[in-house]
C-alpha cells in the first residue's frame, strides 16, 4: 500500500523577529495568492524543509535562518508532526505529541524518512563503491516545482542533488514504474557485490606481487635456531643498542653546543684583535706628534691638543687590548680541545654501534644470524601468504556466485514490453497535458523520462512545458510507480508576463487534471474572471516582506515549545552517546598489545604480524 502524504497545517515561529504564522490547508486544493515578496514561496519551501529537504534560497534576504517550522501531516491514516529548527535539529511526533525521533544527524533523519514514507531507494555516491539512501529531496523532487530552481533546464530545486552519481535514471525510472523498485534494489546489491569482487581481485594481485617482491629480497637459507635463546640474545642486543643510542644523542648534543661556543669565541677574538690593531695604529700615529702639538681630525676638521698624558692612556688601552686578545685566544683553544674530545667520543660510540651491526653477520655454529632471520622470515611470509590467498580465493568465489545470482534476478525483473509501454504512455501523457496548456508539439521535442526539456523550452511556453512534464511524471507514478505520493506543489507558474486568460487556463489544468490528491499553487494573483474550483482554499498574502505576524508569536511559542523541549532533550542524549562512541573508538585505536617477555617466539605462529 503506497504512502499518501497530506499536509494539514504549518507553523513558522521566529524567536529573532518575535513573529509567527500558522496556516491550515485544504486536503484537496490550495491557492496562495499574492504579489512577489509576500511570502508564498516561503511557506511552500518550509513545508518541504520540514521533511528534510534543502530548497533553494529558503533563507534568502533577512529571513531568520534559525526559524522553527512544524508541519502537521498524515501518512495514510496516521497523523504526524515534523519539526525542524535551525539547519540540523529535526524531530517527529505522533498524533498525541509524543516524540518519535529527535536528532541533529542528517543520516539518522534520512533513515527515519525512508522508513516512515516507505522510500528505501539507494543511490551510488560519486565515489565508486559507496552507496547511500536517496533521502527526502529525491522523493519530493517530482512533486515540487520551486520558483528558483524548478523552472530551469537542470534539476536544481534542491541543493546537494549532485551528491550521487547519475541519480536521474534510477530516481525517475523507479518513480514512473519503468522498472519496479525491486529491480533497483537488486541492481544496487549487484553493483555493491561487483565492486567488492573487483576490490578482492585487485587485493589478490597486489598480495601476489608483494609476495614475489619480498621473496626475491630474502636470501635463500635453511638455517634453524633455538628461538628462545635467539630471542634472549636479541633482547640483550637491543638493550646495548639502546644504551649506545642514548649516549650517542648526548654526545651529539654536547658537540653541537661546543661548536656553537667555538664560533662565538672565534667571533670575539676577531673583534678584540681589530680593536687592538686600531689602538696600536693610533698610538703610533700620535707618537709622531709633539706633546704640545695640535692634531686636526681628517673627518670633521676639528683641532685636538696632543699631550703626554693622552699618549700614556692610549698605550695603556693598547696593552689591555693585547691582554684581552691573549685571554680570548686561550679560551678558543680550550673550546676547540673540548670539541675535538667530543668528536673522538662520538667516533668511539659510532664504532661500537658498527661493531653491533657486524655481530649480526658473524658466524654462529656455521650459520650467520642474518641467515637465521631470513629463514624464519621466509617461512612466516609463506605461511601468511598461503592463508591470505586461500581467504581471498574463497571471497572471490563467493562474490562471483552472489553476483551471478543477482544478475539472473535482474534479468527476471526486466520486462521489455512493459518498458516500451511506459515510455509510450509518458509521451502520450506529455502530449495530452501540452494540449491542455496550449503548447504546440513541435515546441516540446523529444523529452525522455527523467530529463529536462532542452533549448526549445524557452520563451512563454517554457514554464508550461516544465509543468506538463511534471504532470506526465505524476500520471505514470500514480499508475505504475512505487514509493510515497506527496502533494503536488507549483510555485509561481505564471512566468514571463503570462496574461490572465492563459493563466486561468494554466490554473484550470493544474486543479482539474493534475494526478494528485492534494495540490498547492502559489500565484501572483487570482486571474480576472477566473473562479477557483470547488473545495479550493484561497490563502491571501497581502504584505511584502511580512509573512510572519507578531500577534501570532505567543500562540506559536505555546504550540511548539513542548515539542522543541522534547527534541532538545533527545538531541542532548544523542550527543552523549556519540561522544562515548568516539571515545571508545579512540581508545581502540590507541590500544597496543604488548607480549609477555617470557613468551619468546612461537615457531607455530603463522600470523601476519610476523611477516
Amino acid at each position: 500500500m503506497r504512502a499518501t502524504v497530506t499536509f494539514h497545517a504549518l507553523w513558522l515561529v521566529s524567536e529573532k523577529d518575535a513573529s509567527a504564522r500558522r496556516e491550515t490547508f485544504s486536503p484537496s486544493k490550495n491557492l496562495f495568492a499574492g504579489l512577489n515578496e509576500t511570502g508564498k514561496s516561503r511557506v511552500l519551501k518550509h513545508l518541504v524543509w520540514t521533511l528534510g529537504c534543502e530548497p533553494a534560497a529558503r533563507n534568502a534576504g533577512s529571513w531568520d535562518s534559525n526559524i522553527t517550522a512544524a508541519t502537521e501531516l498524515s501518512v495514510g491514516n496516521k497523523k504526524y508532526t515534523l519539526l525542524r529548527s535551525g539547519r540540523h535539529q529535526r524531530a517527529a511526533f505522533d498524533a498525541d505529541g509524543k516524540l518519535i525521533l529527535g536528532t541533529e544527524s542528517g543520516k539518522v533523519w534520512t533513515e527515519f524518512f525512508a522508513e516512515l514514507f516507505d522510500f528505501p531507494l539507494k543511490l551510488q555516491r560519486q565515489q565508486e563503491g559507496m552507496f547511500g539512501l536517496a533521502g527526502p529531496e529525491y522523493a519530493v523532487l517530482p512533486f515540487y516545482i520551486d520558483q528558483e530552481g524548478g523552472w530551469s533546464r537542470k534539476w536544481a530545486t534542491f541543493s546537494g542533488l549532485g551528491q550521487f552519481f547519475r541519480w536521474e535514471p534510477v530516481v525517475f525510472e523507479a518513480f514512473t514504474g519503468l522498472r519496479p523498485q525491486r529491480y533497483f534494489l537488486a541492481q544496487l546489491r549487484r553493483d555493491e557485490v561487483d565492486y567488492k569482487l573487483r576490490e578482492a581481485k585487485l587485493q589478490a594481485r597486489l598480495q601476489s606481487r608483494a609476495f614475489d617482491q619480498v621473496s626475491a629480497m630474502l636470501p635463500e637459507s635453511k638455517a634453524t635456531l633455538d628461538e628462545q635463546v635467539f630471542a634472549n640474545e636479541l633482547r640483550e642486543l637491543a638493550d646495548r643498542v639502546g644504551v649506545l643510542s642514548k649516549e650517542e644523542d648526548e654526545v651529539r648534543s654536547a658537540l653541537v653546543e661546543a661548536a656553537e661556543d667555538r664560533q662565538t669565541k672565534f667571533a670575539e677574538l676577531q673583534m678584540v684583535m681589530r680593536a687592538e690593531e686600531d689602538l696600536v695604529g693610533d698610538l703610533a700615529y700620535l707618537s709622531k706628534i709633539p706633546d704640545d702639538g695640535h692634531l686636526t681630525c681628517p673627518t670633521c676638521g676639528q683641532v685636538h691638543d696632543s699631550s703626554f698624558r693622552a699618549k700614556v692612556e692610549l698605550a695603556t688601552d693598547a696593552e689591555d687590548a693585547h691582554q684581552l686578545v691573549i685571554s680570548v685566544r686561550n679560551q678558543l683553544e680550550s673550546v676547540r680541545k673540548r670539541e675535538q674530545d667530543l668528536r673522538n667520543k662520538l667516533q668511539a660510540v659510532t664504532s661500537s654501534l658498527h661493531e653491533l651491526r657486524l655481530s649480526m653477520t658473524r658466524q654462529k655454529e656455521g650459520t650467520t644470524v642474518s641467515d637465521i632471520i631470513a629463514a624464519k622470515s621466509r617461512t612466516t611470509l609463506e605461511q601468511a601468504y598461503d592463508r591470505t590467498k586461500r581467504d581471498l580465493s574463497a571471497q572471490i568465489d563467493e562474490f562471483k556466485e552472489e553476483r551471478d545470482a543477482l544478475q539472473s534476478e535482474l534479468a527476471g525483473l526486466t520486462e521489455k514490453e512493459r518498458e516500451k509501454q511506459v515510455r509510450n504512455e509518458y509521451k502520450g501523457e506529455l502530449d495530452a497535458y501540452a494540449d491542455y496548456l496550449g503548447i504546440a508539439k513541435a515546441e516540446i521535442g523529444t523529452v525522455k523520462i527523467g530529463t529536462r526539456p532542452g533549448a526549445k523550452a524557452s520563451g512563454s511556453s517554457g514554464p508550461r512545458i516544465y509543468l506538463a512534464m511534471h504532470m506526465a511524471l505524476l500520471a505514470l507514478n500514480r499508475r505504475y510507480g512505487e514509493g510515497p505520493a506527496f502533494p503536488f506543489m507549483v510555485d509561481t507558474p505564471r512566468q514571463q508576463g503570462l496574461d490572465d486568460a492563459n493563466t486561468a487556463k494554466l490554473l484550470d489544468t493544474i486543479y482539474k487534471h493534475a494526478p494528485s490528491h492534494q495540490v498547492f499553487v502559489a500565484n501572483e494573483s487570482v486571474p480576472l474572471g477566473w473562479t477557483p474550483p470547488e473545495g479550493c482554499k484561497v490563502i491571501p498574502f497581502e504584505h511584502k516582506r511580512q509573512v510572519l505576524r507578531p500577534e501570532e508569536y505567543k500562540d506559536g511559542v505555546a504550540a511548539l515549545e513542548p515539542m522543541v523541549s522534547q527534541m532538545l532533550v533527545a538531541i542532548e542524549a544523542e550527543r552523549v552517546v556519540n561522544a562515548q562512541a568516539e571515545q571508545a573508538e579512540g581508545n581502540e585505536e590507541q590500544f597496543d598489545v604488548v607480549p609477555d617477555e617470557s613468551d619468546g617466539v612461537d615457531a607455530s605462529d603463522d600470523s601476519e604480524d610476523n611477516v
